[in-house]
């Protein structure tokens, strides 16, 4: 038994020592661009502070939040830390076990157990490898032949996608569809892994759908952009749709994901659109924010804490700050040791290829932070702030007038919503609280796809829930996919 043990003593030590350097690559990896996104996020809220200082029950309030979160934070890290250090004991034993009797099957000894282990967290330490090589795979290119400008206004650039799907081309008989993403998480995440078959943007071009998406041009090269408020947004969105009826001679279906698909809301119920839109599709859209307790929940303050000022004298809200606030909604899953442990369990679980899907998705998550507008920051806050009244009207007004949700019907506007049934960010309550001012009307589909925020963005053709077939939801419903929604539109 000693001399089994002796003989596995270099290689495990070795072993040991390469695993040890690889947890801490990954650890700071994980910790220095955490602690990055909160300095940053220091840096803007001590500037907001000494122009408005916080009140004394402001003080205590946002102490108790801070306290919450680095309570929840350790929590979850020591569950994730009890967990893989049991699973890892248990591995180890039998390794042990397998040493110490000479066991010549198929189990591993120790040293076979600490090389796959050292393997694996090295596979993890250079993970940003493989988030820095999907670029090429990973979102628009809109430089490529596969999209073409089409129009262009102070804010906005359009572009049309064109089907990557050989033997497709672009349907006449079939309205355009305008894509419209949040301000916030950029407009990549619609096109996830198009040559995968996973992009919500391309899953439309590839029926021979008219597909058309908007992009907020660069907001610290432009500065229309830093000073474009709702209205704004409204009417040139009404821009770009009226260009899109011109080329195609139908009206638009603007189709809006999370924060576009509130705007998109919005947009539609100021009636500026009629002439150009008659049907609305939103994604994971927050209709009242209220019910998002994870947002909701966070401490109000009297004055904006998320401003950068510029250096020409305009503000806008940041990034940095605003990314940083999503992940403290989920700072049990974004921790950072909680965050190097999980990366070990996936990695583990494909053999140390965990594929494109991982790398695209973190990929976004790091590289996709933008500022945004302070008129559209401060609209959104708002929604996240107050709810719908009670005859159904936005907490939020465009032109001076009230946005009534029951005016869809008059407005002949056909709406197909569809939420997450895991979503943490969005909750289903927070995606369906205006279904009830349309009850008893055909204006409204209402889908609830199974997964999270983000599952039908990049698995748009998922064997539960396919966007362009017919499934049944996470609510036991016969539903049809946005996809199939269009296409049986058009056939109708």
């Amino acid at each position: 038994m000693v001399y089994a043990l002796a003989k596995e003593l270099p290689e495990l030590g070795t072993n040991f020592g390469r695993y040890m350097l690889a947890l801490m690559r990954a650890t700071n990896r994980e910790m220095t661009e955490f602690t990055e996104s909160c300095l940053i996020a220091g840096q803007v809220a001590l500037r907001a502070s000494r122009e408005n200082p916080l009140s004394m029950m402001e003080t205590l309030q946002v102490m108790q939040h801070n306290q919450q979160l680095i309570s929840k934070g350790l929590l979850s890290a020591q569950e994730k830390m009890t967990g893989y250090v049991f699973d890892q004991m248990e591995e180890g034993m039998q390794a042990l076990v397998n040493t110490i009797y000479d066991y010549k099957g198929n189990g591993e000894n120790l040293s076979g157990f600490m090389r796959r282990e050292a393997d694996i967290m090295e596979s993890v330490a250079n993970f940003n490898e493989q988030i820095e090589k999907i670029k090429d795979d990973f979102g628009f290119h809109f430089n490529s032949q596969n999209y073409k400008l089409v129009h262009e206004t102070d804010t906005f650039l359009m572009y049309q996608v064109l089907p990557l799907k050989k033997g497709v081309k672009v349907r006449d008989d079939v309205p355009p569809t305008l894509l419209v993403p949040p301000y916030m998480l950029g407009v990549h995440i619609l096109s996830f892994l198009p040559y995968d078959n996973k992009s919500y943007a391309h899953s439309f071009a590839n029926e021979g759908i008219p597909t058309y998406v908007r992009v907020v041009k660069d907001i610290m090269r432009n500065e229309k952009v830093q000073l474009t408020t709702p209205e704004e947004d409204c009417l040139q969105t009404l821009e770009l749709c009226t260009k899109l009826k011109e080329i195609h001679g139908k009206k638009v279906v603007l189709n809006g994901t999370c924060q576009g698909g509130y705007i998109s809301l919005m947009n539609v119920l100021s009636g500026k659109l009629t002439d150009v839109c008659d049907t609305l599709v939103t994604n994971v859209a927050p209709i009242d924010g209220t019910y998002s307790s994870a947002i909701n929940g966070m401490p109000q303050l009297h004055s904006d804490f998320i401003t950068q000022p510029l250096a020409n004298g305009n503000s806008v809200a940041n990034g940095y700050l605003l990314s940083l606030g999503m992940r403290f909604v989920a700072i049990d899953r974004e921790q950072p040791l909680v965050k190097v442990l999980d990366q070990a369990s996936m990695h583990k679980a494909t053999d140390g290829n965990p594929g494109k899907t991982p790398a695209a998705l973190f990929r976004w998550l790091l590289k996709e932070r933008v500022h945004l507008p302070i008129e559209i920051a401060k609209m959104s806050s708002c929604t996240f702030q107050k709810p719908i009244s009670e005859d159904g009207a936005l907490p939020v007004t465009l032109f001076g007038k009230p946005l009534k949700i029951s005016d869809l019907q008059k407005l002949g506007v056909k709406w197909y919503q569809n939420y997450a049934i895991k979503d943490d960010l969005v909750t289903p309550d927070c995606a369906t609280a205006g279904n009830k001012f349309l009850n008893g009307s055909d204006t409204i589909e209402s889908v609830a796809f199974h997964g999270g925020h983000v599952a039908i963005l990049t698995s748009p053709y998922s064997k539960k829930a396919p966007v362009n077939g017919e499934f049944t939801d996470a609510t036991g419903k016969k539903v049809r996919g946005p996809v199939k929604f269009m296409l049986d539109m058009a056939a109708a």
